[in-house]
């Protein structure tokens, strides 16, 4: 997805081993914006595929998750 490559080489940190922080838009401060455009990012790859659920671990995939699950109309678990 072009619009979060450009935003993790804009304003992403690269900490040691190669992780990338991206904390300042996906997790302790989101851009809701940019949730939304990769929550029908998923939503165009997987929409065939008879999703009924989005499930997320109880961390920062939350938000995600909740965007990606109103494209597709179904509840999140997690």
């Amino acid at each position: 997805m072009k619009l979060l490559e450009d935003r993790i080489i804009s304003s992403a940190g690269i900490l040691p081993g190669g992780v990338v922080r991206a904390d300042m838009f996906l997790n302790h401060q989101l851009d809701v914006g940019l949730l939304k455009e990769m929550g029908k990012e998923f939503y165009g790859l997987f929409s065939g595929a008879g999703v009924t659920k989005i499930l997320t671990v109880e961390a920062s995939g939350i938000a995600l998750a909740c965007f990606a699950a109103e494209c597709f109309d179904v509840p999140v678990v997690f």
